[in-house]
């Protein structure tokens, strides 16, 4: 044997990252952490401005509806003995009483119409996680009159905002934690995948595996292929190997390149009659792609090939 052949009979191979897989899951991770990003943006801006517009215009109509009944003259806000929580259940559960009560005429339409009002605006703080005490005396600090005629000025040229729903928020919230839950998911996945390789020396057809282990095709009992549209080779090693006896190894196709040839080479070496009638069919091409999902079963994107399958 030649210096040169020596060399290339000792050289050590190692695999890669699979081009398909890494760049299809770089686009789910960024559109996993895209989809957190728009929540959280949704969850701490947009829907909160919205929400906060419509309390702003809710006042304004609670006072209008207040000064219509008593002029602005008996107390606004909540009762002191009860908290706003409380006291905005309290009018949700008469809404039916103060609605029928408004449609009539008198003081006592003019209160409920302001009861309403004041219902409408309690709630819209409540959606965006503002019913507390301290909010309800900062929206009533001052003249009453003069909150009114402020809050008719910025109002006089703009349109009623969109209420919220009571769910805008939270649903908002959620889109945050599964958007950023699924992108770190993605990213550790990511991580312990390139975290690990194969080698391979040609001149021994040695197959190295994760974790220090290595094979021979004459250590491998059965070439396994049941899974082969979903990019994946088992090999059943026989009994009399000392470390991995009797085990079966499952090989990534799809995440590691150029796995797939080396198993191929692995295949053929061993069991040469599996590639007879790939030996004959003249001018075919040497490997065929298939027609399937892939890595399904270890949950790896689709790719738009499957690996190359002996036709033996």
């Amino acid at each position: 044997m030649t210096d040169a052949n020596a060399t290339q009979s000792t050289e050590t191979e190692k695999t890669k990252l699979g081009k398909r897989w890494l760049r299809k899951f770089i686009i789910f991770l960024v559109v996993c952490i895209g989809f957190g990003f728009y929540g959280l943006y949704d969850a701490t801006i947009a829907y909160p401005n919205r929400g906060e517009k419509d309390a702003s215009y809710r006042l304004l109509e609670y006072l209008r509806a207040a000064d219509e009944a008593h002029s602005l003259a008996l107390p606004l806000g909540i009762p002191q003995e009860q908290t706003p929580p409380d006291y905005l259940a309290q009018l949700k559960g008469d809404r039916q009483g103060l609605t029928e009560r408004a449609a009539g005429e008198g003081g006592a339409a003019r209160d409920a119409r302001a009861d309403l009002a004041k219902l409408e605006w309690l709630d819209a703080l409540a959606k965006v996680w503002e019913l507390t005490p301290e909010r309800i005396d900062a929206d009533l600090a001052g003249s009453p009159r003069e909150t009114l005629d402020e809050l008719a000025a910025e109002w006089e040229t703009r349109d009623q905002p969109k209420p919220l729903s009571w769910y805008d928020i939270p649903v908002q919230w959620l889109f945050t934690v599964v958007g950023f839950g699924l992108g770190i998911w993605l990213a550790i996945h990511m991580l312990r995948v390139a975290g690990k390789s194969y080698t391979w020396n040609a001149g021994e057809r040695r197959l190295g595996l994760p974790g220090g282990h290595s094979i021979v095709p004459a250590d491998v009992a059965e070439f396994d292929k049941r899974k082969w549209d979903k990019f994946l080779y088992f090999f059943k090693i026989k009994p009399d190997h000392a470390q991995l006896g009797g085990r079966e190894i499952k090989l990534d196709l799809y995440q590691y390149h150029p796995l797939e040839e080396w198993c191929i080479e692995m295949h053929k070496h061993a069991r040469p009659e599996d590639f007879e009638d790939e030996d004959d069919d003249a001018g075919g091409p040497e490997h065929e792609p298939a027609q399937a999902a892939p890595q399904a079963e270890s949950g790896e994107p689709e790719s738009e090939e499957a690996p190359s399958e002996p036709r033996g």
